[in-house]
C-alpha cells in the first residue's frame, strides 16, 4: 500500500487543490505500516517466549487462518452491505484461532501442556494480527481521506 501510494505521489502530485497525494502522506502511511509491524512482531514474540511455539504449529495457524479466510468468504453473514467482509473477518480470526490452538495441543515438546500457556500464546498472536488489521484499516481510513477530501 506504502509503495503504490509513492507511485501515485510521484506521477499524480497533488497540485492547488486538486485530487492527488503528497508525500506527507505517504510518510504517514509509512509510519502506520511500522507500527503494525512492530506489533505483530512483538505478540509474535511474547506468543513464542509463552508458550515454546513450535514451527510445524505456526504452519498450522497459517493453514488454519487461509482456511477460516475461504469458509468466511463462501458463507456470508446476512448482514446488508457489511456481510461479507464481517464475514471473512471473523473467518479469518477464528481460522487462525483454531489453527493455534490444534498446533499447540500437537505440536508442544512439553508434557502435560497447561491450558494457561496455551490460551497466553493464542491470545498474544491474536492481539498481533488485530493489531496489525487495525493499522492495514487505519492506513485505508488515511488514503481514502487523503484521496477524497470532502467538499468543506
Amino acid at each position: 500500500m506504502v509503495a503504490l501510494a509513492a507511485i501515485s505521489a510521484y506521477f499524480l502530485p497533488q497540485k492547488n487543490g486538486t485530487l492527488g497525494l503528497t508525500w506527507i502522506t505517504v510518510a504517514v502511511l509509512a509510519g502506520v505500516a511500522v507500527v503494525g509491524e512492530v506489533i505483530e512482531y512483538f505478540a509474535g514474540r511474547s506468543a513464542g517466549q509463552a508458550g515454546g511455539v513450535n514451527r510445524r504449529s505456526l504452519v498450522i495457524t497459517m493453514i488454519g487462518g487461509i482456511s477460516g479466510a475461504l469458509l468466511g468468504s463462501v458463507l456470508t453473514l446476512p448482514i446488508p452491505i457489511i456481510g461479507k467482509s464481517l464475514s471473512l473477518l471473523v473467518g479469518t480470526l477464528a481460522g487462525v484461532a483454531g489453527g493455534a490452538y490444534f498446533g499447540e495441543v500437537l505440536y508442544s515438546d512439553r508434557q502435560g501442556l497447561s491450558r494457561l500457556s496455551i490460551h497466553r500464546s493464542l491470545v498474544t498472536r491474536l492481539l498481533g494480527t488485530v493489531g496489525k488489521l487495525v493499522a492495514g484499516l487505519t492506513m485505508v481510513a488515511i488514503l481514502a481521506s487523503a484521496l477524497f477530501p470532502s467538499a468543506g
